[in-house]
């Protein structure tokens, strides 16, 4: 578990400057842009986000498994060549029915970017096998400069371009450029391992899309289904609401996610790697995913309660009285977005322990629950009630499939819930000063000063009950320090 925390430091340490460089552009891009322009730049992507789950029909999620790296190599290649011709044929239907996905998303003005759609869902898969691959040789540094570089440049071009013109398009080239740039880092990095490349061939592509073809068959359509899940907000939301709306939820969502991306994107992609290098030494997932699983609860369960508390104070402070809406969305999705930020590192087991069809009967319940109920709060013709509809009926059904897959590692789920309820106590007894504060109106300044502070103690307690964690986060900071003196 050292080694894997390790790891899981390297990337952190890599990405945490930029992450934390990335919040702070944020404001500024927030007071270039409106809600409606970051309303149809998250259409955009909820579009090209579905679209990416079939350029390489889900055999980029194979890349880990094979024992022998020539046997990767191959699955590389085979996703290259899939993701080229996806994104050809997706560019040419782009070209000729624009205006009429815009008119059926009531958004219009949507149908003049969707042009790039084929260029970003070529990058982005491209991302995903590129970082896949560079996972399994184990070169957590590489990918974490990758994130720097994907994380900074995009959010400098969206503000560059943006003081030149404001409208989704310097959004959307902001995320292209970003891709980009981190697309040929990682490239350049693949240089020592072409010799890995050297027995590629038809017939180990054919065998090996044979061998993995569950994920086509299952993965795919499990991965649809969950990205159709996260994704469906934003078009119900345009088409019973508006893209000012859906401008609020995106900027909810993600500030919510960043904080917590750090970690547990840091801990997913580690943990796919480990967890089915373990799976094929000794075949027992057992106590890798509870160390992971009651640390990411630890680590995550904080950042909810703080947005539940004040989470419109933080909004209309660092983003503008424009965005205070946008705050009070953060406060009704905390407690799902920390469900996910749990469930989205481990669920890979599923195709580690290939039993992708269960992932996809839970995906396919994420779909359906979702629709229903957005589709039911937007009856009442009110946003507030359709999200807490949505938040309450994702925290049922993310913290149901958490707990199938600790059952169905043979994990007690028991004992999972006590160490939810000991951190949740923790937290909330730790975070009163701060609900008194808000309770009494006092100065925005003073409510700052006493979140900052409850953090850092709730904190302090987490590395004291965790030895572990505590010895790689000073290992950390000081690894962040070099990098800065350099």
């Amino acid at each position: 578990m050292s080694s894997f925390i390790n790891n899981v430091s390297k990337l952190v340490s890599g990405s945490l400057l930029a992450q934390v460089l990335g919040i702070m552009l944020y404001p500024v891009i927030a007071r270039i842009y409106s809600p409606d322009d970051f309303g149809l730049f998250q259409l955009f992507l909820s579009i090209s986000t579905i679209i990416t789950i079939f350029t390489c029909f889900s055999y980029e999620l194979s890349i880990m498994l094979p024992e022998n790296d020539e046997d990767s190599a191959n699955i590389v290649a085979l996703c290259i060549i899939l993701l080229t011709l996806v994104s050809i044929i997706i560019g040419s239907i782009f070209v000729f029915i624009p205006e009429q996905i815009g008119s059926l998303l009531n958004a219009p003005h949507l149908s003049d970017h969707l042009i790039f759609v084929p260029l970003v869902v070529f990058l982005n898969a491209l991302f995903f096998v590129l970082n896949f691959w560079t996972s399994r040789r184990v070169r957590y540094g590489a990918v974490a400069t990758a994130r720097v570089v994907n994380s900074l440049s995009s959010r400098v071009m969206q503000i560059g371009i943006g003081v030149v013109r404001t409208s989704p398009i310097g959004l959307i080239f902001g995320y292209l450029f970003g891709y980009l740039l981190a697309d040929f880092l990682m490239l350049i990095k693949m240089r020592s391992d072409l010799h890995l490349f050297n027995n590629i061939s038809l017939k180990n592509i054919r065998r090996l899309a044979i061998r993995y073809k569950r994920f086509p068959i299952f993965s795919m359509w499990s991965q649809l289904t969950n990205r159709v899940a996260l994704q469906l907000t934003p078009f119900m939301l345009v088409y019973f609401f508006s893209s000012t709306v859906v401008g609020y939820y995106s900027m909810a969502n993600q500030l919510l996610v960043l904080p917590l991306t750090l970690i547990g994107g840091a801990t997913s992609q580690v943990f796919f790697q480990k967890a089915s290098e373990v799976k094929n030494i000794t075949g027992d997932l057992k106590n890798i995913l509870v160390d992971v699983h009651r640390r990411l609860i630890s680590i995550g369960v904080f950042p909810m309660i703080i947005f539940m508390i004040i989470g419109e104070d933080l909004f209309s402070f660092f983003l503008g009285s424009n965005w205070y809406t946008a705050g009070i969305y953060a406060k009704i999705m905390a407690p799902w977005i920390f469900l996910r930020f749990i469930y989205a590192p481990i669920s890979s087991v599923f195709n580690i322990v290939e039993k992708q069809n269960i992932a996809l009967c839970f995906n396919f319940a994420f779909v359906i629950s979702i629709f229903v109920a957005l589709y039911i709060g937007s009856t009442y013709g009110d946003p507030l009630i359709a999200l807490t509809l949505l938040s309450v009926t994702a925290v049922l059904l993310w913290g149901i499939a958490d707990l199938y897959i600790l059952r169905m590692s043979d994990v007690r789920c028991i004992e999972e819930i006590k160490h939810l309820i000991e951190y949740l106590a923790i937290a909330f007894a730790i975070s009163l000063p701060l609900i008194v504060v808000k309770y009494l109106s006092l100065s925005i300044y003073i409510i700052f000063i006493v979140a900052f502070a409850v953090t850092f103690a709730y904190y302090l307690v987490v590395m004291y009950k965790d030895t572990t964690l505590r010895i790689h986060l000073y290992t950390t900071v000081k690894t962040i320090k070099d990098k800065l003196r350099i």
